[in-house]
């Protein structure tokens, strides 16, 4: 019987290390309703949200939704692109941001990205150096 309640305790221990462990995570966003795409306003604050809470997974994953849903808005879609990049230059996935950057320097003629973009390049080949 000894035995018995040893394993319960140590099983009864593991779920609940386990569902502290999990329940950390982030949860992606709900980014339709019903399937239905949001206004592009939603998936900003939606991503803006997330960014501003250091979840870059889930920043790109909204500014993705821009991208696919609103095809056409080609300022919002330069701008997901540049902030795609942004969040892996955070996450320091530097190969991943640069290819995003360079989206936005060869296919868009929006200055200001442009720029920005040139930079976070030039910075990513700084820390590359190091």
């Amino acid at each position: 019987m000894k035995g018995n309640c040893f394993f319960s305790f140590s099983f009864l221990m593991t779920i609940c290390v386990a569902s502290v462990l999990f329940s950390c995570a982030t949860k992606p966003p709900a980014l339709s309703n019903n399937g239905k795409p949001f206004p592009i306003t939603e998936y900003e604050k939606i991503a803006q949200r997330e960014f501003d809470n250091k979840n870059y997974e889930n920043a790109i994953l909204a500014y993705n939704a821009i991208i696919e849903n609103y095809p056409d808005n080609k300022k919002a879609v330069v701008w997901a692109n540049y902030e795609i990049g942004f969040c892996h230059f955070l996450l320091k996935e530097y190969e991943e941001a640069e290819r995003y950057f360079r989206i936005v320097i060869n296919e868009y003629q929006e200055p200001a990205a442009t720029k920005l973009a040139q930079d976070r390049i030039e910075e990513i080949g700084e820390k590359k150096k190091k």
